[in-house]
């Protein structure tokens, strides 16, 4: 059994030039077809059992030789055996073959959105009480699929999307342009008081979002309309600390009122007025390719509905 010559069809011998440039030129066949034949010990059983002829066995690995510059198999009585290389170049092939079908397991259960990392990122408001239930959930569905939370306000989320840190960003509105967006909820914003508080809105220290925030904006001119022009003495982005700001008797504030009136004491807005309405957009770059993993949780999103939102 003797293997092809070189000028019997198949590949032209390439320059010293080229396989220098390339030295790991070769096909994923080439490879399974040597790694079959160190498997099972000779050409003859290797072709059988990979269901192609052995001259179509054999002149693969000879092309595969030229490719690489230097003999895999050499005669053996009647047979033939791997080389040293022949042996060190089919270990090689069992490692890539094997990180292929890895590599091949991993986008199906990708594109299956089944697989993969999910980064999402989020304000304070959706991690505390809108989304939470919705990521237990979603993780319990898809026990194989990584789910990563990034906790920032709106802008530097958004940031984050555009620099491809992030899939998906639970931000407050408006929507950036560039961007494609799915509303997930609109959530009222009403003045609550320190409990008995002698002093008024006009008087006393207030706790707001931080300067420049998207909700502090909607929320300034929220008081304005109203003719108040707030003492800020406390900024924080995080509701659950500017809640604990007004149960302290610290300071007046404009919160939602799942934050508000939830736990004890149960705050009360002042007046059942509403001051701002946000809104909490899931956002995603406009062209960024469609995600079964996102899909499926922003589908899990309006499923469950969100609890009432940077």
């Amino acid at each position: 059994m003797a293997l092809p010559p070189e000028d019997a069809g198949g590949d032209a011998p390439e320059p010293i030039e080229a396989i220098e440039a390339a030295p790991l030129n070769v096909h994923m066949q080439q490879l399974a077809y040597l790694r079959a034949v160190e498997r099972h010990g000779s050409l003859t059983e290797a072709a059988r059992l990979l269901g192609v002829t052995q001259p179509a066995l054999s002149q693969a690995i000879a092309q595969l030789e030229r490719r690489l510059g230097t003999p895999l198999l050499e005669r053996a009585g009647r047979g033939r055996r791997l080389t040293e290389a022949g042996i060190e170049v089919a270990r090689f092939a069992s490692e890539v073959l094997g990180r292929a079908t890895e590599l091949r397991e991993w986008l199906q259960e990708y594109e299956a959105g089944t697989g993969g990392v999910l980064r999402v990122g989020m304000i304070d408001a959706a991690s505390l009480y809108v989304l939470p239930e919705t990521v237990r959930a979603f993780r319990a569905a898809s026990p194989g699929l990584q789910v990563r939370l990034a906790v920032d306000q709106s802008a530097v989320l958004i940031e984050r999307l555009a620099r491809f840190e992030l899939d998906v960003a639970f931000v407050v509105g408006p929507p950036p342009e560039g961007y494609r967006s799915t509303e997930v909820l609109s959530e009222p914003l009403y003045v609550y008081a320190p409990p008995g508080s002698a002093e008024g809105p006009e008087q006393g220290d207030w706790a707001l979002y931080p300067q420049g925030r998207r909700t502090r904006l909607l929320i300034d001119e929220g008081l304005a309309l109203r003719g108040l022009r707030p003492r800020v003495t406390i900024e924080s982005d995080n509701p659950a600390v500017l809640r604990q700001m007004v149960v302290l008797g610290l300071c007046w504030s404009v919160l939602p009122a799942e934050i508000a009136e939830a736990g004890t004491p149960s705050l009360r807005p002042q007046r059942r007025e509403l001051i701002a309405e946000r809104t909490l957009l899931a956002v995603r770059r406009a062209q960024a390719p469609d995600d079964a993993r996102v899909a499926a949780f922003l589908h899990l999103v309006a499923e469950r509905g969100a609890a009432p939102a940077d």
